[in-house]
């Protein structure tokens, strides 16, 4: 285990858990002196090569203006909290693969942070929850918050 971390991403998608999961990243941040990793990741349906989506230019504006609201939410709370180091990221593709195997900061992210999911039992059988991949396939700690 890690005495220290010194970049800690946050999965945030809007929800309640994602919430729990970023006030948790934020005070664990804080006792840290780290620096914050904010990443949205936009997935698309439809046609998926690998972690490659392809979207209309339409979809692609609509997509945007809600990562753009929801990453100014949560960087002006990540201030307000007291954080200073804090880069945000959004993404386009399959959540699991792009938190998992995040590697778009010139760091190394030595801790993960995100809610638990809410899938039935049913869902998680046949698609498996993004939180359970992140934990079975990351690099570093996953910190699970309920």
């Amino acid at each position: 285990m890690v005495d220290t971390y010194k970049n800690i991403l946050v999965a945030i998608d809007g929800s309640e858990k994602s919430e729990k999961a970023f006030i948790e990243a934020i005070a664990t941040a804080k006792r840290n002196q780290a620096k914050l990793h904010i990443l949205y990741v936009n997935e698309v349906s439809g046609n998926y090569f690998g972690d490659f989506a392809f979207v209309t230019t339409s979809l692609q504006e609509e997509l945007d203006e809600v990562a753009d609201k929801q990453m100014k939410e949560h960087q002006n709370l990540a201030i307000e909290k007291g954080l200073t180091d804090i880069k945000t990221y959004v993404l386009y593709g399959y959540p699991k693969t792009l938190i998992a195997n995040f590697n778009e900061s010139e760091e190394p992210i030595d801790l993960i942070v995100m809610g638990s999911t809410g899938l039935n039992a049913v869902e998680r059988a046949l698609v498996g929850s993004t939180t359970s991949y992140v934990v079975n396939h990351a690099k570093c700690n996953v910190l699970v918050v309920k």
